[in-house]
């Protein structure tokens, strides 16, 4: 369990559907309290490496057995997935980003030490930018490149998790409500031209479909994403 310290934002929570919801109330507002971490302090290795820590104990995992980079990629996956489902509901069915700035956000962790709930301030802070658009470059940009500095992963890797995550919520939230937001289609890469071109979870789309693996097999107890995976397709 994580500590209540925070509130939900009940009209993106209702117009979560129901297949989602594990992850109805994976950003909430809130302060920062003795459980939460603010995500430009995962910059300093001791405080990234004593979460992944946490996050390789609530798997069983041994403290260093497993290659640093797999385990970051799987790390995020649990990461994005909670970011994922609101960020995505409030765009398609609300018509309004999220105040998600890298920043300006705080991070709670479960029991199990996996990224958990996102606490954000009420409003969003000036000069954010707006859209699916506004989360790529002022939170999963930085993201991205907290974990290639932490552990030498390639950016590919990570923008291939929170692209295949984000069109997997998206598809859920239904592909006509989807498409009705042109900012969000495109930068999906569900619409073309040149700002489709330009995004890098469009591009990521296309290169996990074609050949990048998110590694998450090399993880001891981890099965990989099947006919999903890449790899396994040139295999075949």
């Amino acid at each position: 369990m994580i500590p209540d310290r925070a509130a939900h934002i009940p009209d993106v929570a209702a117009h979560v559907p129901a297949s989602l919801g594990t992850y109805r109330d994976g950003v909430a507002l809130g302060t920062d309290g003795p459980a939460t971490t603010p995500l430009v302090a995962l910059r300093d290795p001791a405080v990234f490496d004593a979460t992944l820590a946490a996050f390789e104990a609530g798997l069983g995992i041994g403290p260093n057995t497993v290659d640093r980079r797999a385990l970051v990629s799987y790390w995020s996956q649990f990461y994005l997935a909670p970011l994922a489902t609101p960020v995505m509901t409030a765009l398609v069915r609300l018509g309004r980003p999220l105040p998600l700035a890298f920043a300006t956000t705080s991070l709670e962790l479960d029991a199990d030490g996996r990224p958990a709930r996102f606490l954000v301030r009420p409003a969003a802070p000036d000069g954010a930018r707006a859209g699916l658009t506004g989360l790529v470059e002022d939170h999963l940009r930085p993201f991205v490149e907290l974990c290639r500095a932490q552990c030498g992963i390639a950016p590919r890797v990570i923008w291939g998790n929170a692209a295949v995550i984000l069109d997997y919520v998206a598809r859920e939230l239904g592909e006509p409500e989807t498409m009705a937001r042109p900012e969000v289609a495109t930068c999906l890469g569900w619409r073309g031209g040149t700002a489709c071109a330009l995004s890098p979870l469009a591009q990521a789309l296309c290169d996990r479909r074609r050949r990048t693996c998110c590694l998450r097999q090399r993880v001891p107890g981890v099965c990989s994403c099947g006919p999903l995976c890449p790899l396994e397709r040139c295999r075949r």
